[in-house]
Parts: structure tokens; sequence; C-alpha cells
């Protein structure tokens, strides 16, 4: 099964991605307006991302689908 990841950029200043698809869960990034990432569908509102660490370990973390636009 292939992903389906979408390229968005983020719509605002201070937007946070969290540990679990939760506004109340642990802020795991914080954003700035027009940051490029690319995101995986998840559940309805929210989008995984799949970051890279500086010793090569996948990283998952979740980013509400309010706080990004799709890049066409």
């Amino acid at each position: 099964m292939a992903d389906s990841k979408k390229k968005a950029i983020v719509k605002k200043n201070d937007v946070f991605s969290y540990a679990r698809p939760s506004k109340n869960a642990i802020k795991v990034n914080q954003f700035k307006k027009d940051d490029e990432i690319t995101v995986y569908p998840l559940i309805k509102g929210w989008f995984e991302l799949r970051p890279v660490d500086t010793d090569g370990i996948m990283n998952t973390e979740f980013i509400a689908e309010s706080e990004i636009k799709f890049l066409k």
C-alpha cells in the first residue's frame, strides 16, 4: 500500500505538532508561518508527520488539519 503523502505549508506562526492527535497532548515541535512540511492522512482533522532525527530515527508526531494549507 502506497503512502498518500501530501505537501503542505503552515498557515501561521506558533503552530505546534503533538505527541498524539490531540491539542491536549505534549507539544513536540513548533513551526513558523510558511514552513513546508510533508503530511500523511491519519484521522479526520489530523495529519501525521514523520520527521527523521539526526540519528536517522523516524519519529511520529501529529498536526491539526486546521493549521495547514495544502500545496497544489
